[in-house]
């Protein structure tokens, strides 16, 4: 078969701080590729870089013989790149059915397609997105993307937190897509062994460089290289530094959860207000003061629900059995210490462009800027290195008691009358429409 996608020594990450580092690869038209690490390898980050939605710092992507390096996300995927995020990001207030036309385009992808493949989705039609199940979510994100009729299709870990019959209905449903060959599939997912058999070719990451470039089933067959950098083989677990048993890598971790939420809803709001600012900057959008006060006010309040269990439990206990993050923790407890006054530069910073006037703009950016610059370190730092120490020394006992001092703490996202909830809702409401899959269509 044809390439499809060409990667050429890629180096990617979030602002300042790289997370990719020489990727090259290629997929054919119609293959299909395994993505696989450990938590925090890179591995999403690849996908989000092909979608462009990371800073490429150097290297070039060519897809269907076109070179995309600079291309805006919403272009990519009119050429043919489908993406389902991990967050299974479907329109609550649509229908399913809505769900699925809103985004439709001409191809073989149309809506009794979609409905053939997941029979589920036609019962639950005229459901709202958010009356769906977990799988069902999961579900209509892909036919949401199949719907787009893509060339080739990421799916980043779309297995995550299903009940178990259910995965593996979705898998054997993953399985026939790419059996198909009719379109390219590049698939993450934890599961090792259960996603290698069905692929064609794999990609290992460890530390955002490719380890492992080849064959799914050698892979397959080599147990003691796909232990050794997925941990695939662990039941029982290592011993920690007090001796006791350390968690399994592969289980739910209620308290890393509450984090990566943390670190979703933060990325959201970095990434739309970077696309909001270059936006005014451009001419290309009118100031909207109440949405970006109202971005403010979710940095400023939201996190601190989940720092200081976070910095009480996580990162006192890292320090007792390692050293090997110390530069790494000594910075983000400053960068928490700071916050503060961080956010308190972004308000002088917005009260100064409502009163100044275009005038003001030029210092607001520059502030705007500069704290996205930094907070994507400090999110890259927690992803990259702290969460996968956290998760490699703890026991299974030290994580329970973690996560009773989140469940104590509360969350920023659950809850009737929850008004960080509730500030979200308002920031998406007041949002103009996002870059990306399902934006508008493109201009002919």
């Amino acid at each position: 078969m044809p390439e499809l996608l060409r990667v050429e020594n890629v180096w990617a990450g979030y602002g300042d701080a790289i997370v990719l580092e020489e990727q090259s690869f290629s997929v054919a038209a119609g293959g299909s590729l395994a993505l696989l690490g450990r938590n925090g390898m890179g591995k999403t980050t690849l996908l989000t870089t092909l979608m462009g939605a990371t800073r490429l710092r150097r290297g070039r992507i060519v897809f269907g013989g076109v070179d995309i390096t600079k291309m805006p996300s919403h272009r990519r995927a009119h050429l043919g790149l489908g993406w389902v995020p991990q967050q299974r990001d479907v329109f609550e207030s649509l229908t399913v059915e809505e769900n699925l036309t809103v985004v439709a385009r001409p191809g073989e992808w149309a809506l009794e397609r979609v409905y053939g493949l997941f029979p589920r989705l036609r019962e639950r039609r005229g459901n709202m997105g958010n009356q769906l199940s977990g799988g069902e979510r999961q579900m209509l994100a892909i036919g949401r993307a199949l719907m787009l009729n893509p060339k080739m299709l990421l799916l980043d870990e779309p297995l995550e937190g299903l009940a178990p019959l259910i995965a593996q209905e979705l898998l054997h449903i993953i399985h026939e897509m790419v059996s198909a060959g009719s379109m390219a599939v590049i698939l993450v997912e934890q599961h090792a062994r259960q996603i290698l058999p069905i692929t064609q070719e794999a990609l290992v990451l460890e530390r955002g460089r490719i380890v492992y470039a080849g064959a799914s089933g050698e892979l397959l067959r080599d147990r003691e290289k796909l232990d050794g950098w997925l941990g695939a083989g662990s039941t029982t677990g290592a011993k920690s530094a007090s001796g006791e048993v350390a968690a399994p890598a592969r289980e739910r971790i209620a308290a890393i959860e509450a984090i990566r939420n943390e670190h979703r809803a933060i990325a959201a709001i970095l990434g739309a207000m970077t696309h909001i600012v270059d936006a005014i900057d451009a001419g290309r959008l009118e100031p909207n003061f109440q949405l970006l006060a109202s971005m403010i006010e979710y940095i400023a309040e939201v996190p601190d629900k989940v720092h200081h269990p976070k910095e009480n439990q996580i990162f006192a206990l890292l320090r007792a059995k390692t050293h090997e993050v110390d530069r790494q923790l000594d910075r983000l407890e400053a960068e928490h210490r700071d916050a503060v006054a961080m956010t308190a530069r972004l308000d002088r910073a917005l009260v100064s462009y409502v009163q100044g006037g275009s005038a003001g703009f030029a210092g607001f950016r520059d502030v705007v800027r500069g704290y996205i610059a930094d907070e994507w370190v400090h999110l890259n730092t927690e992803e990259g290195h702290i969460l996968p120490a956290a998760q490699r020394l703890f026991s299974a006992q030290e994580w329970h008691a973690i996560d009773a001092d989140f469940a104590r703490n509360g969350d920023p996202w659950s809850g009737q009358d929850n008004r960080y909830a509730e500030l979200f809702r308002r920031i998406t409401s007041l949002a103009p429409a996002p870059v990306g899959v399902g934006g508008a269509p493109a201009p002919h």
